[in-house]
């Protein structure tokens, strides 16, 4: 059986697909699964042993004149459709999703519909098997698996991250140049987000750092995306900081930013893909969150064995779920699923979650060690 999966959003959701490939390999039968994803996510998946292929949608290049790139898309579909695929699962509620389940030619077309009574008649008709979404708060893993459950009950369930030991070595070499002497303890911080609704006040976050370092004793290790915006709120958290962390903004790709996840004793951060990632390579994680639900983003703890249990049941809060601790106002309003408040791109939610609160977290999960997750 040849099975396609597609998820067209961005890096952390390319991610969380991952455990569908493991559960769908315990299959006795074991199907050869392609990923279908957008240029640039497929990061997240390479190195992935259950995964046969990833294939990415075209892209329009620079200086490519339109009837050049629409032959080239031509050119895809039809190499999508020689691979005769016997499924397609398209893991999101959007329409090219569903187009492309239907341009492969798979007979058997899995996904889910907006909301099958008020859905337009040509997006039904692209589906042979729409599902209904769970009702209720469900964490994207789980929702992502609910659409295999016709071939496979996934127990075990797991996020995998894969890199390769260049990416260690890259990392290692970068820390012992930045001042590291090899043994001292690491904790990697994630302090941004490309969103930056997403973000926690820069005061606080330079005040964490500096409990890390002084009051812990561990060494801190900055990181960020090499966009000019983030680099510039990073650079004035690291101004507010009484101690010096180590700073590789900018420096690391991602398979290398997950390779410093594994190399750390924490991660502690925003909701973000960094944060999936650490999760994915059993880093115990503390992350906080605003705007966005636990419930559907939280860092995933491996291991989850129960389908119809969310790890994080409650709307806010604090949730501690294995060896990872999500931190979230208990506020009527959080979560609200907004680009900050009133459309203000600040989230109040996270500018009031108090530091105290934050570094007790961190001490906690730092000093207790991973337990059973379910």
């Amino acid at each position: 059986m040849k099975i396609l999966i597609m998820k067209f959003r961005h890096f952390g959701d390319v991610l969380l697909t991952s455990p569908m490939a493991s559960a769908l390999a315990t299959l006795p039968d074991k199907p050869q699964v392609t990923f279908l994803v957008k240029q640039g996510t497929e990061v997240m998946l390479t190195g992935h042993p259950d995964i046969h292929e990833i294939l990415t949608l075209p892209v329009r290049a620079r200086g490519e004149s339109q009837w050049q790139f629409t032959r080239r898309q031509f050119a895809f579909i039809r190499a999508l459709r020689a691979q005769r695929f016997d499924v397609s699962i398209n893991t999101t509620e959007g329409d090219r999703g569903l187009i492309f389940g239907w341009l492969s030619g798979a007979a058997k077309r899995v996904g889910y519909l907006k909301d099958a009574s008020r859905e337009k008649w040509w997006r039904k008709r692209l589906l042979t098997d729409p599902k209904p979404s769970r009702s209720g708060r469900f964490h994207t893993v789980l929702r992502n698996l609910d659409l295999i459950t016709d071939w496979v009950t996934p127990t075990n369930m797991r996020v995998s991250f894969h890199y390769t030991p260049l990416d260690e070595q890259v990392v290692f070499d970068k820390l012992k140049q930045a001042g590291w002497d090899g043994n001292q303890p690491l904790v990697h911080v994630h302090a941004v987000s490309r969103w930056f609704f997403k973000c926690w006040r820069d005061d606080y976050m330079a005040q964490t750092i500096d409990h890390i370092q002084q009051t812990l004793g561990y060494r801190v290790v900055l990181t960020s995306a090499p966009d000019p915006q983030e680099l510039g709120k990073l650079a004035g958290i690291i101004a507010l900081c009484q101690t010096q962390p180590i700073n590789l903004g900018g420096q690391l790709s991602l398979k290398q930013t997950g390779a410093l996840s594994a190399l750390a004793k924490l991660f502690f951060g925003v909701d973000s893909a960094p944060m999936h990632m650490a999760a994915a390579v059993d880093t115990p994680t503390v992350a906080i969150f605003g705007p966005s639900g636990a419930f559907d983003w939280g860092p995933w703890p491996n291991g989850w064995e129960d389908m119809a249990v969310n790890p994080y049941s409650e709307r806010n809060g604090i949730q501690r779920v294995g060896q990872h601790i999500v931190a979230q106002q208990t506020w009527d309003c959080a979560p609200c699923g907004r680009d900050g408040c009133n459309g203000s791109k600040q989230s109040k939610c996270l500018e009031d979650l108090l530091s105290r609160l934050v570094l007790s977290l961190i001490q906690q999960t730092i000093n207790v060690p991973s337990g059973n997750v379910s």
